[in-house]
């Protein structure tokens, strides 16, 4: 008999090629919320705090760094620098103040990358992309309702005047329409974007992963403000711990980033108008808050309430199916 005739059972059935080692960035994993993009089946505790050390020390690297690059610039201006003890709140003190604190967005990008192998642009939301109709529909909303409160907490809390040069006013206003949206994007990203990932995925239960989550980060936006004020650090705390909520159920940060993109570049705006005194504003020593700060707290979290009872059908928004083929997708890091 030969070889052909024999019986289909014994003829030896080819191994398919084994797939190729998985190269470039691990896929996100399939139906989680945006918080447990970095769960895996190791806690990788060490390795979170090694993170966010580095976030941070970036944060203040970055802004030590501007800080004295600014002082250059306006020495060689012929102005005088807040750093180099001067006493009047210049553009380019501005300019690069906030600009040190809007690169934490690349910062934290690559940070994700780096240590955990996730792709940066998955710190934007679920679908790893910045939801520009989520942003959209958010400013429409918080634009009107920040501006009443703030034009509300300014006749609460008037500022004494400084005298400002005129073309000052406008390059001021210049830098902080353009730079303040950047600079507050760039907390959320490392907050409530890395270091919210970083913390939740320190536990396996995802209850305690979103405390863990939500106290972590809310710490640390509070601790890297440094005030000595309990008031100040009470709203600071609330304040990370309501964008923190907003982020898990929106699925993003583009909310988050709205709120406190329209929040600062306001108050500076408004400081603006009535030529007040900025360095007075980032004064953030003991006796400097009151109660008055519980205004801005019960207002952040009946925003955090509307948008739970709009998903409370829903629930928190979850990354989508992967489309790569199985055999590529490989295990969640």
């Amino acid at each position: 008999m030969s070889t052909d005739d024999r019986p289909a059972a014994t003829i030896a059935t080819p191994t398919p090629p084994a797939a190729p080692p998985r190269r470039g960035p691990q896929p996100v994993p399939d139906g989680v919320p945006y918080h447990r993009v970095l769960a895996g089946e190791k806690r990788r505790i060490v390795r979170g705090i090694v993170a966010i050390v580095l976030l941070v020390g970036g944060l203040f690297a970055f802004s030590i760094g501007f800080s004295f690059l600014g002082a250059l610039i306006d020495t060689m201006l012929g102005r005088s620098n807040p750093v180099l003890g001067g006493t009047v709140y210049t553009p380019v003190t501005h300019a690069s103040t906030l600009f040190a604190i809007a690169l934490l967005i690349p910062w934290s990008m690559v940070l994700q990358r780096w240590l955990y192998g996730v792709r940066g642009a998955s710190l934007h939301s679920v679908r790893s992309l910045f939801r520009m109709d989520v942003f959209g529909r958010s400013l429409l909303i918080i634009l009107p309702i920040w501006t009443i409160y703030l034009t509300y907490l300014s006749v609460l809390q008037p500022v004494a005047e400084v005298l400002w040069l005129v073309p000052d006013l406008f390059a001021m206003f210049a830098v902080t329409v353009l730079l303040t949206p950047l600079q507050s994007a760039g907390e959320e990203y490392g907050l409530r974007g890395l270091t919210f990932r970083i913390a939740a995925s320190w536990s396996r239960g995802p209850r305690t992963a979103l405390v863990i989550g939500v106290l972590v980060s809310s710490l640390v936006f509070m601790v890297i403000h440094v005030a000595a004020d309990p008031w100040l650090n009470l709203y600071y705390f609330t304040f990370g711990v309501t964008l923190a909520l907003i982020t898990w159920r929106t699925g993003g940060l583009e909310l988050g980033v709205v709120i406190h993109a329209v929040n600062n570049t306001l108050a500076f705006l408004l400081l603006i108008v009535v030529r007040g005194d900025v360095l007075a504003g980032f004064d953030r020593s003991a006796g400097v808050g009151s109660a008055i700060m519980l205004v801005p707290c019960a207002l952040l979290i009946a925003v955090t309430v509307v948008v739970w009872l709009r998903t409370r059908r829903t629930g928190p928004a979850l990354t989508p199916a992967s489309t790569q083929p199985a055999a590529l997708q490989g295990s969640a890091p």
